[in-house]
C-alpha cells in the first residue's frame, strides 16, 4: 500500500509553518509544552501569533504568568540572545503571545466568548499539551484532567474555521499492561471492555464509586490513574474521531527527560525533573540488587518530543479512517538500562563539588520490603516527622510526607518491568523532515555524553550551582559487567564500552 499523499508532509514542514501561522497551546506553563513553544518561537519566525491557554489564581494576572511563568524560564536564554535588547525581544517575541485565561476541567475552557470568538476566527492549530502527570492523582481527578480536558478541547476546535491540525499528546504507556511485548503505534482493544460504556459507567458513579473503582479494578491493570486515564482518552478519540471531523494526531512520548541539543544540552526544568533523576538513580541500585540490571526503560530528551510533536503536524489529515499515532522512545533503538542510568547518576553526584546548602552528600540506594522501608522511615526521621507536624502547616505536611512515603509503591511497576514501543511511524517522519525539525532519532542516544549533560543540566538548571566541566568522573565503582549501550545497538544488545573514567 503508497503511503498517504499529505498536501505538506515532514518534508515541507517549513512551508506547513509558513501558511499556519496561528496556533492555540494548551500546557504552555509545562516542561513539554515549554519546550514547544520555545522552538516553535525560535526555529520559525514567521509565526505571527500564539494563543496560550492560561490557568490564573489568586493575584496572578495573565502577564504575571506569561512573564513570570514562561519567559522568565531559562529556556528562552538561547532564543533571548539573538537580540539586542530586552525591548527588542519583547517587540519581535513576547508580542506573539496572545494569553487568553481557561481551564481545562472547565466546559468550553472556560473562555470568555471574546477569546472564543478570536481563537476560531484564525486560529490554523491546536497543541493539546496540559494534562495532570501526577501518578497519585484520585481517579476522578485524572479523568477531570486527562479525559474530559481533551475533549473540552476538541469541542472548541471544532469551531475553528481554517483548522490544519490537533496534536494530542498521550503516553507510550497507555499501554502499560502489555509487559514485555513489542507494541507498535495503534490502539489496542482496552482490557477493560467497550471504551464508551466504561467512561459513561464511570460519569455515574458516585465519589465512593469511583474510589473503590480506582482500587478495585484499575490499579489492578495499569500502574496508576494517569496511564489508565490517557488510554481511556486514546479509545475514545478512536471511537468518536469520524463523528468529531477534526485532523487529530496523536503523539506518545515515553519517560521524558533533559533536553539533547536544544536549546543546550542538559535543559531540564521542575521539581518533578529532578525527582524523577533521584528516582531513577534509586531504581538502578535497586535493579542491580535483584539481579536484574538489564532490565531496559525507555527515556527520551523534550526536545526530540518537542519536534515529533511540531512534524506530526504535517501529516494530520481528517479524511484518514483513523488518526496516526507516533511514538518517541528509545526501546526499540538502543535502550538504557535503570541499573546503568543509576551508575550514570550516583557516580555524577559523588563527583562534583559538594554545597553547604546541600542537605545530605550521602548518596546510596538499597532496596527493602516496604514494610521494611517504612520502620526504617521511622527510625530515621520519625521524631522530626512528629516534630513537623505540630507545624501550623501540618496538613500540607502530611501530604508531603505521604507521598513520600508512596514513592517506593509508585514506581515499582516501571523498576520491575520493561516495553519495547515501536517507533517505525515516526523514523518514517523523521527520516523525511526538513532540517528545522529532524531529531536524528535513527542515530539513537549516545548514552554517556547524554547523561553527562543530564546530570550537569540538573545541578545547572535545578539545583542552579555552577558546573566544573573539568571534574573527572569515575564509573568504576560500578558492577563490572556494566556494559554501555551504543548508538548502533539493537534492542537486547550492548556494547562494551572500555573507558570507565569520564571528564565532563
Amino acid at each position: 500500500m503508497s503511503p498517504p499523499q499529505y498536501k505538506f508532509g515532514p518534508a515541507k514542514a517549513k512551508e506547513f509553518y509558513t501558511e499556519n501561522t496561528v496556533i492555540f497551546l494548551t500546557g504552555a506553563t509545562g516542561f513539554v509544552g515549554k519546550t514547544i513553544l520555545e522552538k516553535l518561537l525560535r526555529s520559525f519566525p514567521q509565526i505571527t501569533k500564539i494563543y496560550l491557554l492560561v490557568r490564573i489564581s489568586g493575584t496572578k494576572t495573565l502577564q504575571d504568568r506569561v512573564d513570570n511563568d514562561i519567559f522568565a524560564s531559562r529556556i528562552f536564554d538561547t532564543l533571548k540572545a539573538q537580540f539586542e535588547s530586552t525591548q527588542e525581544f519583547h517587540e519581535k517575541i513576547v508580542k506573539k503571545i496572545i494569553p487568553v485565561q481557561g481551564d481545562i476541567t472547565i466546559d468550553q475552557l472556560g473562555l470568555t466568548d471574546k477569546d472564543l470568538a478570536m481563537i476560531h476566527e484564525d486560529t490554523r492549530m491546536v497543541i493539546n499539551s496540559a494534562a495532570s502527570v501526577s501518578f497519585d492523582d484520585p481517579l476522578n481527578n485524572a479523568l477531570e484532567m486527562n479525559t474530559r480536558g481533551p475533549f473540552r478541547t476538541f469541542d472548541v476546535a471544532k469551531g475553528v474555521k481554517n483548522l490544519s491540525a490537533f496534536v494530542h499528546i498521550s503516553t507510550c504507556y497507555v499501554n502499560a499492561p502489555m509487559t514485555d511485548a513489542h507494541i507498535d503505534e495503534v490502539i489496542y482493544p482496552h482490557p477493560f471492555g467497550e471504551p464508551e460504556a466504561i467512561y459513561e459507567m464511570l460519569t455515574k458513579m458516585t465519589y465512593e464509586e469511583i474510589r473503590n473503582y480506582e482500587r478495585t479494578v484499575v490499579l489492578k491493570t495499569y500502574p496508576n490513574t494517569y496511564t489508565f486515564s490517557k488510554s481511556l482518552t486514546e479509545h475514545l478519540i478512536q471511537k468518536r474521531y469520524k463523528d468529531m471531523n477534526l485532523p487529530i494526531v496523536i503523539v506518545r512520548p515515553s519517560i521524558v527527560t533533559a533536553a539533547k541539543e536544544e536549546p543546550v544540552p542538559g535543559w531540564v526544568e521542575g521539581v518533578a525533573a529532578a525527582n524523577k533523576a533521584v528516582v531513577s538513580c534509586a531504581l538502578g541500585q535497586v535493579q542491580e540488587w535483584i539481579g536484574v540490571g538489564t532490565m531496559k526503560t525507555d527515556l527520551i530528551p523534550v526536545d526530540i518530543v518537542a519536534k515529533v510533536i511540531l512534524l506530526s503536524a504535517t501529516t494530520a489529515d481528517k479524511t484518514l479512517a483513523q488518526p496516526p499515532i507516533y511514538h518517541v522512545g528509545t526501546s526499540c533503538i538502543n535502550p538504557i538500562t535503570w541499573s546503568l542510568f543509576g551508575i550514570y547518576l550516583s557516580a555524577y553526584w559523588r563527583a562534583v563539588e559538594k554545597p553547604r546548602r546541600r542537605i545530605s552528600d550521602d548518596i546510596r540506594f538499597e532496596m527493602f520490603t516496604l514494610a521494611e522501608f517504612k520502620r526504617r522511615f521511622d527510625l530515621r526521621f520519625g521524631e522530626q516527622i512528629r516534630s513537623l507536624t505540630q507545624h501550623k502547616d501540618s496538613k500540607k505536611l502530611k501530604v508531603r510526607i505521604s507521598k513520600a512515603m508512596a514513592v517506593p509503591m509508585t514506581f515499582k511497576t516501571f523498576a520491575g518491568n520493561q516495553w519495547f514501543f515501536d517507533v517505525t511511524n515516526t523514523l518514517t517522519l523523521d527520516d523525511a523532515s526538513s532540517p528545522e525539525l529532524k531529531s536524528g532519532l535513527r542515530r539513537g542516544m549516545d548514552w554517556h555524553r547524554y547523561m553527562e549533560d543530564y546530570n550537569a543540566g540538573v545541578q545547572a538548571f535545578i539545583l542552579r550551582e555552577k558546573v566544573d566541566r573539568s571534574i573527572v568522573i569515575d564509573y568504576s565503582a560500578g558492577p563490572s559487567r556494566m556494559a554501555l549501550p551504543s548508538a548502533e545497538s539493537k534492542v537486547g544488545s550492548a556494547t562494551e564500552k572500555p573507558e570507565i573514567v569520564a571528564r565532563l
